[in-house]
C-alpha cells in the first residue's frame, strides 16, 4: 500500500496537500507517533490489504482522544472508498484519492496508461503462472506425477499453501486436488487415509513445504499417526520461506532475530513420533519416482523429504550447477514424438520454443542449470555438462 500511494501522490501531483505515513509496527500501535500526525489532519486514508486492521485501531485510538484532536473524517473500507476484496494496485489508489481530493484524472485519456497497454500488449507474451526456472517443486510434482500414473489406483494428493500451491495449476502439472487452509493437506490426507477400512485402496497423499511444516502441519500428522491412518506427506523441504520473504524458521539455523540458533530437523521430528521417513534429492527426478512408487505400496504413515535448495537462494549462493544446451541436431522439434514435452508439458521458463528454427532452446538469462530438463528429454537432445567449481 506505501509505494502505491506514493506512486499515486506523485502522479496526481498531491506531494503538497496529501502527507504519507507508513506504519513499520502495526501492533502494538506506535500511539505517539499516530496521535501526532491526527493533530493535524483533517482527512486520513487507509490504504491496506485485506482486513482493515489499521483503520479500526486507529479509529478506535482516536476515539479515545478526541477530546484533544481535531474533527477527522477517516476513509477507507469501512466508508467504501476502498474495495473490501481483490488486490491494491496503483491505479485503484490512484482512482480513490483523484476522489477524495477532487485531483483531475483522465486514465482513458493519459498517455503514459496508453503507452504501457500498447507495449504490454504488444511484448509481453502471455503466460500461466508458473515455478521459478530451476525450482525443485517442478521436478517434485513431476516425479509425483509419474509415481502416481505407475501406481495406477488414481491416488489423491492434497496441496497446502506456499510456492507449491501452484501445483493446482498446468505448472505443477495439476497434481494437486485441493487447496484450503495452511495445514489442511495433511489432516485431509488422514482422514482420507482410513477409508481402507471401508475397501478403498486409493492412496492418500499430502504436500507441504518446510515453512508449512513447522508452522501447522506436526499437529495434523500426530493426529494422523495417533489414528494409524495410511498416508504419505511429501515434505518439499526447499530450506525457505521463498513465499513471503526468506524469513527464518525452526529449521533455520538462525532465528527470528538473526541471532545463531540450533535447527529442528524435519526427520528427527517425524523419527520421534514413529514414523518411517526417507529423504531424497528431487533433482534426481527417476530415482524420486522410484521412491515414491515404493513408499505407495506401503501401508501406515510415511514421510517423504524431498530437499533441494530454493533455486533464488542457490542462485545467489552457488551458480549454475550446470550448463545446459540444446543439440539442434537431436532436437527434432513438432516430428520428436513427444508433444515438445520439454516446452509444452515441463514448461520450465529457462525452456522456449524457437518457431523459425522448430526447435527447442535455452533461454541463457533464465535458466539456472539445474539440469532436469536434460534428464526428462526422450531424445537426449537437452544436454548438461557440470560447472567447474
Amino acid at each position: 500500500g506505501y509505494l502505491f500511494s506514493q506512486e499515486a501522490i506523485s502522479i496526481l501531483g498531491l506531494g503538497d496537500r496529501v502527507g504519507l505515513l507508513k506504519i513499520g509496527t502495526t501492533w502494538p500501535l506506535p500511539e505517539r507517533m499516530i496521535l501526532s500526525i491526527l493533530a493535524n489532519a483533517s482527512r486520513v486514508l487507509f490504504v491496506e490489504e485485506v482486513d482493515p486492521v489499521l483503520e479500526n485501531n486507529v479509529k478506535a485510538l482516536y476515539a479515545d482522544n478526541n477530546s484533544r484532536l481535531p474533527r477527522i473524517e477517516f476513509l477507507g473500507k469501512k466508508s467504501g472508498h476502498v474495495p473490501d476484496v481483490g488486490e491494491l494496485s496503483p491505479g485503484l489508489v490512484i482512482q480513490v484519492l483523484s476522489g477524495i481530493m477532487e485531483a483531475p484524472w483522465g486514465r482513458g485519456n493519459d498517455e503514459r496508461s496508453r503507452l504501457a497497454a500498447d507495449t504490454l500488449q504488444r511484448f509481453a507474451p502471455q503466460r500461466s503462472l508458473a515455478f521459478c526456472a530451476g525450482c525443485p517443486h517442478r521436478a517434485s510434482f513431476w516425479a509425483i506425477k509419474n509415481a502416481l500414473a505407475l501406481d495406477g489406483r488414481n491416488g489423491i494428493l492434497f496441496g497446502d499453501i506456499g510456492c507449491y500451491s501452484l501445483a493446482v495449476l498446468p505448472t505443477g502439472f495439476s497434481q494437486s486436488k485441493t487447496l484450503h487452509a495452511m495445514g489442511s493437506g495433511m489432516g485431509m490426507a488422514s482422514g482420507f487415509g482410513v477409508l481402507d477400512r471401508l475397501g478403498s485402496d486409493q492412496p492418500s497423499l499430502a504436500v507441504c513445504g518446510d515453512s508449512t511444516f513447522y508452522h501447522a502441519v506436526i499437529p495434523a500428522l500426530i493426529n494422523g499417526v495417533h489414528h494409524s491412518s495410511n498416508f504419505l506427506l511429501i515434505v518439499l523441504d526447499n530450506s525457505a520461506t521463498a513465499m513471503t520473504g526468506f524469513q527464518p524458521h525452526p529449521g533455520s539455523p538462525v532465528n527470528a532475530a538473526g541471532l545463531p540458533a540450533k535447527p529442528l530437523l524435519i526427520e528427527d521430528i517425524c523419527q520421534s513420533l514413529g514414523v518411517k521417513t526417507v529423504i531424497h534429492d528431487p533433482f534426481d527426478v527417476s530415482g524420486t519416482s522410484l521412491i515414491l512408487w515404493e513408499l505407495l505400496q506401503e501401508k501406515g504413515p510415511r514421510v517423504l523429504i524431498l530437499r533441494q535448495q530454493c533455486a533464488l537462494v542457490r542462485g545467489k549462493k552457488e551458480g549454475k550447477r550446470f550448463t545446459v544446451s540444446v543439440n539442434p541436431d537431436r532436437c527434432l522439434g513438432e516430428q520428436c514424438g513427444c508433444s515438445r514435452l520439454c516446452t509444452r508439458v515441463f514448461r520450465c521458463p529457462g525452456l522456449r520454443w524457437n518457431a523459425s528454427a522448430g526447435k527447442a532452446e535455452i533461454d541463457e538469462a533464465i535458466c539456472t542449470g539445474c539440469g532436469v530438463c536434460a534428464d526428462i528429454c526422450p531424445a537426449g537432445a537437452i544436454q548438461k555438462e557440470k560447472q567447474s567449481s
